[in-house]
């Protein structure tokens, strides 16, 4: 980390020729504020770009026309508070906020934690700093700004852990202590709110650790209880760590993953589903989700005392799917979580026989088809989380042998296993043997596709004689 305090008008110039405006059309003061100076003054990157703006006012109308002004979408975030977004082609965002409080200081002075309640006044040139921000960014201290300040808005107290990895900080002693006791504070706070600062941490490479610090001072006892109740299971014979230890080693293990096979996932897994959030943060969830169902599955072998958990990973999505309605997700997330949680044990399954059958590659294609690079993800992340004394080298290497394999399949446009050609539609069906609309028809086609897959059928008229076997032997005799 660099010296923030030095030279802290040119750290900060960078920023100021992001401003997409002359200053002129927005009269009166006007003042930057929040994590784009704060990470300016450390040197540190920003994408996407968002601009946070305090005035005194009047904000809705000037940004309004601002926004006319810039051909920017308008958003009305709270009308009381006159908070407004302006959203700019490639991915700038603009927020202005009526001043709190008496004047500039006394707005920052209600804000979360030191290094957050810093201002650049685009009128003077001063850094406003009434909190000591500079100073904790200076030591890479996050120090909340008073504990009223914290219990104001509880989510305060979950962001302190994604900002210290984010930033690579330490939390002062008395910020820290706020935060344990008033984790059950939490309770309070929307399920929307929650959930998308969950995201922000498991967007972040060193989400994983702001999990893991966040879940020790009892941050998650009331949104994510599922975790808590994996503490009993310790290390086994396939498991060198805990079960909650082993998960938050998987939901770290992800990006290291994805970026082992960046040739291929980079693009698939940076895209976002609906409901606002990238696959590869979806991929997160599962990790952290996987393995829920284990306390609820476990069984004991009498005779060597081994610990095991079938069909955990049913029982898991049905639990996730739960987690995921607490947490307000989108439906879309929901079926891609769930779905990555089901499966996430077929995979090493495949691995464990190589090379696969023809047969079990259509149908791990066909079962899980978009999903399938994430699923890879969340399996391999799962494998290198697992490094039990029963555990062999060569364990790993089929684990990324077979993550190779299926990756060429599923990216290869015209692979036979992954993206069969349609040889017959339903129609083609229904016409060529006269069958009525029903369940027959896509049980045919169903048998069609897999008999391509293992090389039993080539072509249509291949696929129509098959069609008239298997329709045959459904008729009743």
């Amino acid at each position: 980390m660099g010296s923030p305090s030095q030279n802290f008008a040119q750290a900060l110039q960078p920023l100021c020729e992001r401003i997409p405006f002359d200053l002129a059309l927005w009269p009166g003061p006007i003042a930057l504020v929040g994590g784009s100076v704060r990470d300016a003054l450390l040197g540190r990157e920003r994408a996407p770009i968002d601009l946070d703006f305090v005035t005194p006012g009047p904000v809705i109308d000037r940004a309004r026309a601002l926004s006319r002004h810039l051909k920017a979408g308008f958003a009305l975030l709270d009308a009381e508070n006159e908070i407004v977004r302006l959203v700019l082609a490639g991915g700038l965002t603009l927020d202005f906020a009526r001043q709190q409080g008496e004047d500039l200081r006394a707005d920052l002075a209600r804000r979360d934690y030191t290094m957050n309640a810093l201002a650049w006044d685009l009128r003077t040139g001063e850094l406003v700093d009434p909190c000591g921000g500079l100073a904790d960014l200076e030591a890479g201290r996050l120090r909340a700004i008073s504990e009223a300040n914290l219990t104001h808005d509880p989510l305060r107290l979950l962001r302190a852990h994604r900002l210290q990895a984010q930033l690579g900080l330490t939390i002062d002693s008395q910020t820290q202590g706020w935060l344990t006791v008033h984790a059950p504070l939490l309770a309070h706070v929307s399920a929307e709110r929650v959930r998308e600062e969950l995201c922000a941490m498991l967007a972040s490479p060193p989400g994983a650790d702001a999990l893991e610090a966040a879940y020790g001072d009892g941050l998650f006892a009331f949104w994510l209880p599922e975790l808590a109740a994996m503490e009993p299971i310790g290390p086994s014979d396939y498991h060198h760590l805990p079960l909650v230890a082993h998960t938050f080693e998987v939901v770290r293990q992800v990006d290291g993953a994805i970026a082992d096979f960046g040739q291929f996932l980079t693009s698939d897994l940076q895209r976002q589903v609906s409901g606002g959030h990238s696959v590869a943060t979806l991929v997160k969830l599962a990790a952290l989700l996987h393995d829920i169902a284990k306390p609820a599955t476990q069984q004991r072998d009498a005779l060597t005392g081994s610990l095991s958990f079938p069909a955990h990973e049913t029982l898991g999505a049905q639990m996730s799917r739960t987690v995921l309605q607490r947490l307000k997700c989108s439906r879309e997330e929901e079926r891609w979580v769930t779905a990555l949680v089901q499966h996430h044990l077929r995979p090493g399954h495949l691995a464990s026989h190589l090379p696969p059958s023809r047969r079990a590659i259509y149908r791990l294609c066909r079962d899980l088809g978009e999903m399938l690079p994430a699923l890879l993800v969340l399996a391999l992340a799962d494998r290198r989380s697992t490094r039990g004394p029963l555990v062999r080298a060569a364990d790993f290497e089929r684990a990324e042998a077979l993550t190779h394999l299926l990756l060429e399949h599923y990216y290869t446009p015209a692979d036979p296993l992954a993206h069969p050609p349609v040889l017959l539609d339903g129609r083609d069906l229904m016409r060529a043997l006269a069958l009525p609309p029903g369940p027959i028809v896509g049980r045919l086609l169903a048998a069609i596709q897999e008999a391509q897959a293992t090389g039993e059928v080539a072509d249509r008229e291949q696929a129509l004689a098959l069609a008239q076997k298997l329709a045959l032997a459904e008729r009743p005799q």
